[in-house]
């Protein structure tokens, strides 16, 4: 299967847009667009300018992105904003939904990890996922509830909350002496008011309080930990365990109607041995070993014991 089967996009007139039964508040993965948009532009410092745009939480920001990646290819700038950047760039992500992913990476994951069940018959293979499920969503909820008592959020939220909590160390801010602050991080400036509301939005994205936030909710005494959003606690996680997958008799017990009995599908047999890894592009990196590489095409091979390009070891 290759990468744009499994997207959100496909081609129609002449440009790019969503499939016509998602709804148009779905957001573009951005390691699609860079698919899609590489195909023409491949160097490794405009990928970098790229990403960096579309991880971009305010305006400004991404159009010094925009203008950086112009000054290598004015070409390139404009064919990037063909894909229209409200839905794939941080900076015009509605704030409703406290979540920044810019990536499909959840459902590639998920995919990858029903590979196994996927390549049986499809009574097999639902019946596989449907308990490779119920025994993940047990395991998940059990971990939740080992949770450290003293903090009400989840581990990732407390990693990227002390992390923030580090850089907010190393701002500068000014206060206006009611609720607006002007807080520094190095060069850049932002405004903060305490009432959960930061220029740089990466605040109103997360419902994690940015360094700025932090900076002044520390200046006024209030306890920042408190201002992250109810949804990454514990007590939100647990919520979405509640329903529960239900166990199943064998194969056996299952009653069948005869109006809903199905023959099974004529087999067609292609020519050639069946094949099971799906099209990667060009430049995608593969796995071998544990360690991620690029195809060996085009690289000169050495012998190992006495280094001549003229043969190999064997």
């Amino acid at each position: 299967m290759e990468d744009m089967n499994v997207d959100l996009l496909f081609h129609h007139g002449g440009k790019w847009t969503l499939k016509p039964h998602l709804l148009y508040d779905e957001r573009y993965c951005v390691r699609h667009v860079e698919a899609n948009w590489m195909k023409r532009f491949r160097t490794g410092e405009m990928k970098k300018l790229m990403w960096w745009a579309a991880w971009c939480t305010y305006e400004e920001d991404f159009k010094d992105q925009l203008n950086a990646l112009g000054a290598l290819s004015e070409e390139a700038a404009k064919d990037l904003v063909k894909f229209p950047p409200q839905k794939w760039c941080r900076t015009y992500f509605d704030t409703v939904c406290k979540n920044q992913m810019v990536d499909n990476n959840f459902t590639e994951s998920f995919n990858s990890w029903i590979l196994v069940p996927r390549g049986k018959p499809i009574l097999k293979m639902l019946e596989e996922i449907r308990v490779k499920l119920m025994n993940r969503l047990r395991k998940k909820e059990k971990e939740a509830e080992t949770w450290n008592i003293h903090y009400k959020h989840s581990p990732k939220c407390m990693e990227l909350f002390i992390a923030y909590s580090k850089i907010a160390n190393l701002c500068k801010l000014e206060f206006n002496g009611d609720l607006g602050f002007e807080v520094s991080e190095g060069e850049d400036r932002h405004i903060v008011n305490i009432v959960e509301k930061c220029d740089s939005r990466s605040w109103q994205l997360t419902g994690i309080p940015c360094p700025h936030a932090i900076k002044a909710l520390r200046y006024k005494n209030i306890e920042p930990r408190d201002e992250i959003s109810w949804w990454y606690t514990k007590e939100a996680y647990l919520k979405t365990y509640e329903a529960k997958l239900l166990p199943m008799r064998g194969e056996q017990f299952w009653q069948v109607l005869p109006e809903h009995a199905m023959d099974p599908p004529d087999l067609v047999k292609t020519v050639g041995r069946p094949k099971f890894k799906r099209d990667r592009e060009k430049n995608a990196a593969i796995k071998r070993a544990g360690e991620w590489s690029h195809s060996r095409k085009g690289t000169k091979m050495t012998c190992s014991k006495c280094g001549s390009q003229a043969h190999n070891a064997r």
